[in-house]
């Protein structure tokens, strides 16, 4: 049946005016009667379903929260996440906007534009009908148009069986996103340069098997070849033809709660003599060579200070732009309260290269600054600035590239869990 985006952007309406008679409690975990089988989880809802947080090591946070206590095996737990945003984005190069030009509108002239949009709505589902199985469904809805997707998608489901309670192993099985690189930004809209450039989800089943002890994680993802959705792809359509592994390890230095991370993914869309899409016009495929990505990140946390950087870089380089893919991405957050809410400031540097000096797509850079509040525990507004230095799209990178472009963009968003 078709998703009525009229009907659901007046839902998400009617939830964000409700939101704000909330009171200091997390009134959502109280939805259902504590004797039913449904049941909410704020804590939880925020951070499974948050765009710039868990990302791609979802079944490894599924089973920490079940062994911690957060969830309780045999309920049925509904989560949900809403983000409605106003943009207004300015270029000193007509028709070039490297934010709004992603959207379904197509901003292609004047020097600015502004769009009011539904970024996601996402229902999920987390269940665990034993001790050792978990089961989660991601599903999601945006205004958003993709060649070859819907606006409305199952993004996720699978099937994770483990108990870190009693044994450190576990294994995932469906369709997921990758358990590769962070990703993860501490604004709360712009994703960073590294998940723009790298993040990997399956459009198959895969298969991850990881294993959780108490200071480190590591994970190996098995997934077929081919394009996937986002950036895994190979050269061989074959049946497990390509793969991702991720570790991280957790210490204290001094005060600070320190994470180091690092992984690897087999093949990348980076493989190829010509920047494409699925569904895209592009010129024919002459040369494809398998093209791997190697990443590490690092992430230090001491009181409200937060800091993060990650780098992902190709094996080899890219026979579309000449040379080898890199991206970059540097943040930092203060985390207080203004007006007894919760507020986050923060800042993301992000640094993409593609080609080599003097080149149109030799590279481009995006700085994010940002405020946060939640208002209620259930609904945050945000505003947020982004500087774009260079207009790259990945798609038809020779024929659309051009390296001095500045924009300015505002963006004005409201973000609700429950």
């Amino acid at each position: 049946m078709a998703v009525s985006k009229e009907r659901l952007i007046y839902a998400l309406l009617i939830t964000l005016s409700v939101a704000p008679l909330t009171s200091a409690g997390s009134v959502t975990d109280d939805l259902f009667p504590s004797e039913w089988l449904l049941d909410t989880k704020l804590d939880y809802s925020k951070s499974i379903l948050n765009q710039q947080e868990i990302i791609g090591n979802k079944s490894q946070y599924i089973l920490e929260s079940y062994r911690d206590g957060l969830l309780e095996t045999g309920k049925i737990y509904l989560s949900g996440h809403a983000v409605y945003s106003h943009y207004q984005e300015r270029t000193d190069t007509a028709g070039k906007f490297p934010i709004l030009g992603r959207f379904p509108s197509q901003h292609d002239s004047g020097r600015s534009g502004q769009e009011d949009i539904l970024d996601v709505a996402t229902l999920g589902l987390t269940y665990a009908p034993t001790d050792s199985a978990r089961i989660f469904v991601r599903g999601i809805y945006t205004d958003l148009q993709f060649p070859r997707q819907e606006n409305a998608q199952i993004r996720e489901a699978f099937v994770t069986f483990g108990d870190l309670s009693q044994n450190p192993w576990y294994l995932s099985v469906g369709k997921m996103s990758v358990n590769f690189g962070h990703n993860g930004a501490y604004n709360p809209i712009t994703h960073s340069v590294n998940n723009h450039f790298y993040q990997a989800d399956t459009r198959d089943v895969a298969a991850e098997l990881g294993y959780v002890a108490s200071n480190w994680k590591v994970a190996f993802t098995a997934m077929n070849g081919g394009r996937q959705l986002r950036v895994a792809d190979t050269p061989d359509e074959s049946f497990l033809s390509n793969f991702a592994i991720s570790g991280e390890y957790d210490m204290n230095v001094g005060q600070w709660d320190v994470s180091i991370g690092g992984g690897y993914l087999y093949s990348s869309i980076y493989d190829s003599d010509n920047a494409n899409h699925p569904g895209v016009d592009s010129n024919p495929l002459s040369t494809r060579e398998r093209n791997g990505v190697i990443n590490a990140w690092t992430e230090w946390q001491k009181g409200p200070v937060s800091l993060m950087a990650e780098v992902s870089q190709n094996e080899r380089d890219w026979p579309a732009s000449g040379a080898s893919v890199q991206a970059v991405t540097l943040g930092a957050a203060y985390d207080t309260d203004v007006l007894d809410k919760p507020t986050r400031f923060s800042l993301v540097y992000g640094r993409g290269k593609l080609g080599n000096e003097g080149d149109e797509w030799e590279s481009l850079q995006q700085l994010a600054a940002s405020v946060e509040t939640f208002v209620t525990p259930n609904f945050a507004l945000s505003m947020e600035y982004v500087y774009n230095r260079s207009f790259i799209p990945l798609i038809k990178l020779d024929r659309t590239a051009i390296a001095d472009v500045d924009t300015n963009t505002l963006i004005f968003s409201g973000r609700f869990f429950f």
